[in-house]
């Protein structure tokens, strides 16, 4: 066993030799950025060894690491075994630090039509000439309220002696879906029902508790997913609960302990009696609705992607450990395919989607981008791999949107500003950030239509490492010590991701047989899209050149959309309508998206006269090509 000291905190751990220093952050809860989940890919995981002895520097490091800081003793945490006693030292770049979070989205209005009745009873207690047991005197008290054919929960089952003569035989009977007793109240307690919406991102979880009687939203609160420590993205958290049931059963009971944590968070705000949470409903990508349940997700990682479950669930909250009542119910919303699944449905339901009157395109941006098309008529979707990039990975100086990350970028006469998340000294750069520092660099000329960084102007260096764009001098940044730069292999990253973002609304334009011309609106959900400047969007060609008044951003309707289905069976049915509607591509199998996709990489795009608007504000060189289309 050996000691583990990081600076600049000074916390200390113990563990055995081999132990991984990524490991040992996770276990002194240290703050360190993982993104691709210890597989070494996307270095943001770069500590300094002050002193100690680790596991000798690996190929995969000497690769990815800059030649002077290897000999300044940087390695990866990931890479990086446990020798000795050892201290480092973890810099501002590679920590996650603050991050923000967006729990709110937009929420239609519905009719409350909770799945939770309340009941209220007056029966006659037993005597010696009335011996009726007491569930059948229940069961005949709610048949003379209409409620036939009742039974009632195990638990509750066990408890009803109790629970009646404490009542003094004056109580409220909870019954779930019309048929199924799950607790009795003393008094009348009708005008008290609540219920919990949770939605499980990949990067962030948000919970919910709801007043069922009147639909206001007594309680929200987020946290980052602390399934992260699993890995940052779908399919390092699938492989690693891959490797057996032991596994699978700790990716479960992380998003679970997580979900219990922010519900007594919020029991403790607001006196509500855990009793009271009567019914649970979760929504999130397929990855993450069957981590949650704890399905087997092998199938999620290899072709064909097949969900394993993809019609809605309801599942005893005590099976699940849930920490609502335990005779509740949990509902977790259908899935679509492998990558479009229950967040997309309730994206849909809460932009209500399947009511437009015209085309309408909805984009849920996050680690992945779910893209539906569709109207009244029908909906299509897609998921495109679009959200690493936004989010940090493969950047030079990247990082998810957290204290001191760059948000926004403006040039004017080839002067840089920048702003920053909660106007910390600069610490990188996040999704946003750097769709804006692309985009002002094709308006000033700094990069041409290919993504070339245009050498010779102004802002623009050459390096032994390649050509870079400097956005903030390290003297104004949080280390001091290093600048933050777009490289050339970073406006390739975000030429991929935005590539295939367009790629996947073309694909599903052409093979639903609309021409672009029939796009009416365009409304852009999740977290990172929140913070997106759609007019830089717009410039990079990540989203079709429409007016910006028809442009929307709505927020966490995954959330939205998992609290209307709390509050309404007829949001649960019009999700299992929406499902069973939906038509999915699996772009893999469609030469079409790699047209589409080839036709992207260009900014806006490689044909230009798709962009007319956007090719008039930009400076950057018009590099031409030839390109595949009908």
């Amino acid at each position: 066993m050996f000691e583990v000291i990081f600076l600049p905190e000074g916390k200390r751990v113990t563990v055995p030799e081999g132990t991984t220093l990524m490991a040992a952050a996770i276990k002194g809860e240290v703050d360190i950025a993982t993104i691709c989940g210890g597989k070494s890919f996307c270095g943001k995981c770069l500590v300094e060894v002050i002193e100690g002895e680790l596991s000798p520097i690996t190929d995969v490091e000497l690769k990815r690491i800059p030649p002077e800081k290897v000999k300044k003793g940087y390695r990866f945490a990931c890479q990086a075994q446990v020798k000795g006693n050892v201290t480092i030292r973890v810099p501002d770049q590679s920590r996650v630090g603050r991050q923000r979070l967006v729990i709110m989205g937009k929420e239609p209005p519905i009719k409350i039509r909770s799945n939770v009745e309340k009941v209220y009873l007056e029966m006659d207690p037993p005597t010696l000439h009335d011996t009726v047991a007491d569930d059948i005197r229940l069961y005949a008290a709610l048949g003379s309220k209409g409620i036939l054919n009742a039974r009632l929960d195990y638990r509750t089952g066990t408890k009803i002696t109790e629970m009646l003569r404490t009542a003094n035989w004056k109580s409220t009977a909870v019954v779930l879906g019309g048929k199924e007793v799950i607790g009795i109240e003393a008094g009348d307690t009708r005008k008290r029902s609540f219920g919990v919406a949770v939605d499980i991102g990949t990067t962030k979880l948000a919970v919910f508790i709801v007043d069922l009687i009147d639909g206001g939203i007594a309680f929200a609160d987020g946290m980052m997913n602390p399934q992260i420590r699993f890995g940052e993205d779908v399919i390092s958290r699938i492989n690693y609960a891959a490797q057996g049931e032991r596994e699978l059963g700790d990716v479960q009971k992380t998003i679970i302990n997580g979900i219990n944590e922010l519900i007594e968070k919020g029991l403790a705000e607001t006196g509500i009696d855990r009793r009271e949470l009567y019914e649970l409903v979760a929504v999130g990508n397929t990855a993450m609705h069957h981590l949650f349940v704890g399905v087997d997700t092998k199938s999620l990682g290899l072709s064909p992607y097949p969900a394993g479950l993809g019609r809605a669930y309801d599942i005893k909250a005590r099976d699940m450990e849930i920490a609502i009542n335990q005779s509740g119910n949990v509902h977790v919303l259908p899935n679509i395919a492998g990558f479009v699944g229950a967040d997309a449905i309730a994206d849909a339901l809460a932009c209500r989607l399947h009511e437009k009157e015209k085309l309408t395109l909805l984009m849920d941006v996050g680690t992945n981008t779910e893209v539906m098309l569709g109207s009244r008529d029908g909906i299509w979707s897609c998921s495109t791999a679009s959200g690493p990039a936004f989010e940090g990975a493969h950047i030079k100086n990247g990082m998810r949107a957290a204290s001191g990350a760059v948000e926004k970028v403006r040039i004017a006469d080839d002067e840089v500003s920048c702003k920053t998340i909660d106007d910390d000294k600069a610490r990188g750069i996040c999704g946003s950030g750097i769709i804006d520092a692309l985009a002002e660099m094709l308006k000033c000329g700094a990069l041409d239509t290919s993504g070339k960084l245009v050498e010779g102007h102004k802002g623009v260096r050459v390096t032994p490492a390649g050509k870079e764009y400097v956005l903030v001098p390290k003297e104004e940044t949080s280390s001091g010590k290093e600048d933050i730069v777009v490289s050339q292999d970073d406006v390739r990253e975000i030429q991929k991701a935005k590539a295939a973002m367009f790629g996947g609304y073309m694909t599903l334009m052409r093979k639903s047989g609309h021409p672009t011309t029939d796009l009416n609106e365009i409304i852009i959900a999740g977290a990172f899209g929140n913070y997106i400047d759609p007019a830089s969007a717009r410039i990079l060609g990540m989203i079709p050149e429409v007016p910006l008044d028809r442009i929307s951003f709505t927020g966490n309707t995954a959330g939205s959309g998992a609290r209307i289905c709390l509050k309404s069976l007829d949001m649960r049915r019009e999700a299992t309508e929406v499902a069973d509607k939906m038509k999915y591509i699996e772009l893999a199998a469609e030469p079409v998206f790699m047209e589409e996709y080839i036709n992207a990489m260009y900014m806006p795009n490689s044909r230009l006269n798709m962009f007319p608007e956007t090719v008039e504000t930009i400076k950057a060189p018009k590099v031409v090509r030839v390109y595949v289309s009908k």
